[in-house]
């Protein structure tokens, strides 16, 4: 049976390297020029600042950290911030980070131990070969603001703050954030979910959206529900495989829209080449608005009038640049509306 190795403990630590093959706590912040290797569980109640950090057990951080990679074994908490210039990593098996750092080509030596005994905790191991977790396989929980250029996440992602990433890779749980702004595509095994506005340029995929705010998206596939308070606009498809699209106020999109279920609006449905949903199910449009504003505001608009339209005006050439012209004039707020302008007009 290997040994394991002794935890490591300093107060604080300011080097060039910092390699450990055990458990790591450091009692301050933890500075590092370049790497930062730790073979099993690293703790540091402070800040990280590093430019690169390989973390094979779980890593908790009191502070903020501010690297350029990080890669993490297990899961990753943080009480501060997190900024990550390149890529996010959780869910790192041994092998994987041995290739990364390049220990595998190293030649054999005398004692007969390889590269892995030279690199892990004997004891992460042990956990990676039963499947067991400590604080969440691969789970990523965060305090404050998360950004990074790309993330790559085994478990869950849940933040008390804003989720800023120029893409998201994979994520194999849920994600969990109070607004999320996304450069290019996001793929999510399991619910995404904000508390506010969620705006992504690319492809949402996902198996649950719903969002408290205003929903934006180049295209957005889902294998569940769809569900949004404010709006829901794309320019490419709008699809729910298996549930249905919930808007409290408009859908619009340049492309097409399909629910296995219902479709359902506050006001108005626009999908400029076409509006399906399940057949024993139904399109109810303007349902917020009086019938008499439904030619106005609660229209369905489509290439050919949709079946199973059951509340709502058909309208035909309407296009999403009409709802995006409509929105712009709108000169009312709803409830959940109103707290948020005032708070954006605070901060401001």
């Amino acid at each position: 049976m290997t040994t394991a190795p002794i935890p490591f403990l300093a107060k604080k630590l300011k080097r060039k390297q910092f390699a450990v093959t055990g458990d790591a706590h450091i009692q301050g912040d933890l500075q590092i020029t370049n790497q930062v290797i730790i073979g099993g569980d690293l703790l540091v109640d402070g800040n990280l600042e590093a430019e690169e950090v390989f973390c094979l057990g779980k890593l908790t951080v009191t502070g903020d950290i501010r690297v350029q990679s990080l890669y993490v074994g297990q899961a990753l908490d943080c009480a501060g911030d997190i900024e990550v210039e390149f890529l996010l990593k959780t869910g790192c098996n041994a092998e994987w980070m041995a290739r990364v750092l390049e220990l595998d080509q190293a030649k054999a030596v005398k004692d007969g131990s390889n590269f892995i005994d030279k690199l892990v905790h004997p004891a992460i191991l042990k956990r990676d070969a039963h499947h067991e977790s400590f604080g969440g396989y691969g789970d990523i929980q965060v305090l404050g603001y998360l950004s990074c250029d790309v993330l790559d996440c085994h478990g869950n992602v849940q933040l008390d703050d804003v989720l800023d990433v120029a893409e998201i890779q994979y994520v194999g749980g849920h994600l969990s954030a109070i607004a999320i702004a996304v450069d290019g595509d996001v793929n999510v095994k399991g619910e995404v979910f904000s508390e506010t506005d969620i705006h992504i340029h690319g492809g949402l995929y996902a198996g649950e959206v719903i969002c408290q705010g205003n929903l934006t998206v180049g295209a957005i596939h889902s294998h569940g529900d769809i569900s949004a308070w404010g709006t829901i606009r794309a320019t490419g498809q709008i699809t729910s495989l298996n549930g249905e699209i919930h808007s409290g106020r408009w859908i619009a999109t340049k492309a097409t829209i399909y629910a296995a279920k219902y479709i359902k609006a506050g006001e108005a449905v626009v999908a400029e080449k076409g509006i399906s949903c399940g057949a024993d199910y139904g399109i109810l449009a303007a349902t917020t608005l009086k019938r008499s504003l439904w030619e106005v505001r609660g229209y369905v608009s489509a290439p050919t009038k949709p079946k199973y339209l059951l509340s709502g005006k058909f309208v035909e050439d309407k296009k999403l640049k009409h709802i995006d012209a409509l929105e712009k004039k709108r000169d009312w707020e709803l409830d959940w509306e109103v707290p948020r302008r005032l708070q954006r007009d605070m901060v401001s």
